[in-house]
């Protein structure tokens, strides 16, 4: 493609420019810390192409209502409609110095059972007030003596579980459901839920996830890996959408990893984006954003 000195054509590549990087200042649906990525800019070699570029992650879609996401740094949990309201109640997770105390599992799981008094025999026979368990042994509740509220929100405290307010216990067991998903991270997931619609849903490409159990936790957990290593457009194919009503079986579905995500993920079909019949600028769909992940400039 030869050079021109076309001020129209210039001022084209600056706007599909500066619109790249416009739209990838955009806050993270799902991330309750109100943290934002900076686009950063890479260009290959010493060809004509540059890449705009925001950290990718997993998007899991919903097909249900409401799901519960529990913060363990902010010692936070938050009940997501996809009304948009969020119910945001202090806790006290598990703390791994106490005697029989481990720290509260991080990972994708589904509320698996609710009980109005659970007995916990491995700690003398204590009685957990509004039982909602996602994760074998390990679930919200509130206790009866209330020394625990001055925990609440500032710091782990409990042998693993998730301690909430009575209060908070009695609104949150009227309305949580068995089968909505539980996200539960350390700072920040690498995974975010959205809610979608079944006419979304292509059984071409896609598929529906109605079990939590190992096979499933194998593949959600090789897509992350992807993503990871910048393979995401070329080994992750379709969407993963997730049934209203989960079963879960405490499957190891990571959600963090201690790597950090990389944050330039390959283009899929690289003959196409080096095509010259392409538009001043081009993107891979991302869905999490809604927005170009990848912005061709040709100059």
């Amino acid at each position: 493609m030869k050079q021109s000195g076309n001020n129209k054509f210039n001022l084209g590549i600056i706007v599909s420019a500066i619109i790249c990087i416009f739209f990838s200042f955009r806050f993270l649906p799902g991330n309750h810390s109100n943290d934002y990525y900076v686009p950063k800019v890479k260009k290959i070699g010493k060809s004509n192409l540059i890449f705009y570029y925001i950290p990718l992650k997993d998007t899991l879609y919903y097909l249900g209502d409401d799901y519960i996401e529990i913060n363990l740094k902010l010692q936070l949990a938050f009940h997501i409609t996809r009304d948009g309201e969020i119910d945001t109640v202090k806790i006290s997770s598990g703390n791994k110095y106490l005697s029989k105390g481990i720290e509260t599992p991080t990972g994708l799981f589904a509320v698996q059972n609710k009980a109005p008094i659970q007995i916990s025999r491995q700690f003398e026979n204590t009685e957990m007030l509004n039982w909602i368990g996602f994760s074998g042994n390990i679930g919200f509740h509130g206790l009866k003596k209330r020394g625990y509220y001055s925990s609440l929100g500032r710091r782990p405290s409990s042998h693993g579980c998730v301690r909430m307010s009575n209060e908070d216990g009695i609104r949150w067991y009227k309305k949580i459901k068995i089968g909505i998903p539980v996200l539960v991270y350390k700072s920040k997931s690498e995974r975010v839920i959205k809610f979608a619609s079944f006419q979304d849903f292509n059984p071409r490409e896609d598929i529906i996830v109605q079990s939590l159990n190992s096979s499933v936790g194998n593949f959600l957990n090789e897509r992350l890996m992807n993503i990871q290593q910048g393979y995401h457009y070329w080994r992750n194919s379709g969407r993963v959408f997730l049934a209203s009503m989960l079963r879960s079986y405490s499957p190891r579905i990571v959600v963090e990893t201690n790597e950090q995500l990389t944050s330039f993920q390959l283009p899929k079909l690289v003959g196409e984006l080096l095509n010259e019949n392409n538009n001043v600028s081009t993107f891979v769909y991302t869905d999490i954003f809604n927005i170009s992940d990848t912005c061709q400039v040709k100059r």
